[in-house]
């Protein structure tokens, strides 16, 4: 069963609810292994978190987004706040709670590349936060990228009240960390899934990413979910529906940082949902998006506007496998 086609009037309509934070990248000569030490050969600071992420890298593709997040009141937020006005999306600040602090991030990007994320946690959105939910609801596609559970699972409940036709995409960054349980009554509540092949087995408490594929097609009939979407780093990714399971190779690229590629893999697929493309074409998108994502320091610096990934596409072989 294919999934059904986002309308193309919802190219303007994307709403993406979630986190941002402001990134401070260490690059290493070697990751430091216990007691050791490291040597910082480079240091940038840049804009992230994983909804404003999707939301910028829809924007460079001509998806003019509705952005929903927060951000706190200190000079990290200023400079996100700052960041983001010049993308080509609606931003809609949601004011921070008393004494809340800009979510922030260390990263320590060391060879092949790999990075390991230090996490200080900061303003995010919570349930009972003043939302523009009518604004949210008027789209047809809302990405739903939220930390606490209880809001996500208020804004999952809304569309079949308010606004049935929404798509609703989950990204799994932030289900993965959820109690496997409520995960995966949570994630079967979302229209599209996307995610790598570590959250898929959290959220299934599966060891293998075919076994889990297995596990959702087994929960789908008792949900809404109808794709699955899996990000497999070198090794490309799987698009998985009910009844069919399509693998798409990766592109090789020189990586830099693979910071936010995820992300940019969850736009590529959005991107090709939005395009009513077939799910092989979708997947290709996907992994574009994810390693042109990985060719610079920083989790938005090296993302491509539309001319850019086609320009790219056109110029590598179209091999399935």
């Amino acid at each position: 069963m294919q999934p059904k086609p986002m309308s193309e009037s919802s190219q303007a309509t994307v709403a993406v609810i979630g986190s941002s934070s402001w990134d401070e990248f260490f690059v290493l000569d070697r990751f430091p292994r216990s007691g050791a030490s490291a040597i910082v050969t480079a240091r940038a600071e840049a804009g992230g978190g994983t909804a404003a992420n999707v939301a910028v890298a829809l924007a460079r593709l001509g998806v003019r987004p509705l952005l929903v997040t927060t951000v706190g009141d200190d000079a990290w937020g200023q400079r996100l706040v700052s960041e983001l006005s010049r993308e080509q999306l609606e931003l809609h600040l949601v004011p921070p709670r008393a004494q809340s602090s800009t979510d922030r991030c260390s990263i320590l990007v060391s060879p092949e590349p790999e990075r390991t994320i230090l996490w200080s946690p900061g303003a995010h959105l919570r349930l009972g936060d003043p939302l523009p939910l009518e604004r949210v609801f008027q789209c047809r596609v809302v990405v739903i990228d939220v930390e606490d559970e209880d809001l996500r699972q208020f804004l999952l409940d809304l569309p079949a009240h308010v606004a049935p036709r929404t798509r609703l995409v989950g990204p799994l960054t932030h289900l993965a960390m959820v109690p496997s349980e409520r995960a995966r009554r949570l994630a079967l509540q979302h229209d599209v899934l996307i995610g790598n092949e570590d959250e898929v087995c959290a959220i299934t408490g599966c060891t293998s990413v075919d076994a889990a594929l297995e596990a959702l097609r087994g929960w789908m009939p008792l949900g809404t979910t109808r794709l699955v979407a899996i990000s497999r780093s070198r090794d490309g990714c799987i698009l998985a529906t009910m009844s069919e399971t399509v693998r798409v190779p990766a592109f090789e690229v020189r990586a830099i940082d693979p910071t936010g590629a995820g992300d940019a893999f969850a736009a590529g697929i959005i991107y090709g949902l939005l395009r009513r493309l077939p799910l092989s074409e979708v997947g290709r998108l996907g992994n574009a998006m994810g390693a042109l994502a990985t060719r610079a320091l920083g989790a938005r610096t090296a993302l491509p506007t539309r001319d850019e990934l086609e320009a790219f596409l056109s110029g590598v072989p179209h091999v399935h496998r």
